[in-house]
């Protein structure tokens, strides 16, 4: 009976020091989802809610990557952008400009384009076939009435490699 006492005593000592582990990393983990959760809201994510007006709104900015290396290498060009302060939607006219969050579309031109692709979509550019060789897009935030945003626009240059 001692024997089962002694193994008793020594499986228990073992199951509690295991459990307050657990215990700890579990208050460890709450700990910092915590923080984590405060330091990001929703607003900070993803921007003011479009169903209430912004008095004063900051200026719109167009934030534009580089074309996709690995999309590139196979002739395909993937240019991602993402747009602060204005929202990219089908809406067109002097009504929208008085319109809060801001709203407005993209333009943009391939190489000596002379009139813009008007996009819309608010989704990745994407050009398939283009020659090999070096190529230009300009990108254009512009308002409900196609006017362009001041400071919104940006110039990607890429090279559409041989042998794709």
């Amino acid at each position: 009976m001692r024997r089962f006492s002694t193994n008793a005593t020594a499986n228990l000592a073992i199951v509690t020091a295991h459990f307050g582990r657990v215990v700890t990393l579990t208050i460890i983990s709450v700990g910092l989802f915590a923080l984590a959760a405060a330091a990001q809201t929703a607003k900070d994510v993803k921007g003011a809610t479009p169903l209430v007006a912004v008095p004063n709104e900051p200026p719109a900015k167009l934030i534009v990557d580089p074309p996709i290396p690995e999309q590139l290498a196979l002739g395909r060009v993937f240019i991602h952008y993402r747009t602060e302060n204005l929202r990219i939607l089908p809406v067109f006219g002097t009504a929208a400009l008085s319109v809060s969050p801001r709203l407005g579309h993209l333009h943009y031109y391939l190489d000596d384009q002379a009139w813009p692709t008007v996009d819309t979509s608010g989704e990745t550019v994407v050009f398939v076939g283009l020659p090999p060789g070096p190529h230009r897009v300009r990108l254009e935030l512009a308002d409900a009435t196609h006017k362009l945003v001041p400071g919104a626009s940006r110039v990607v240059e890429f090279t559409v490699p041989q042998n794709t």
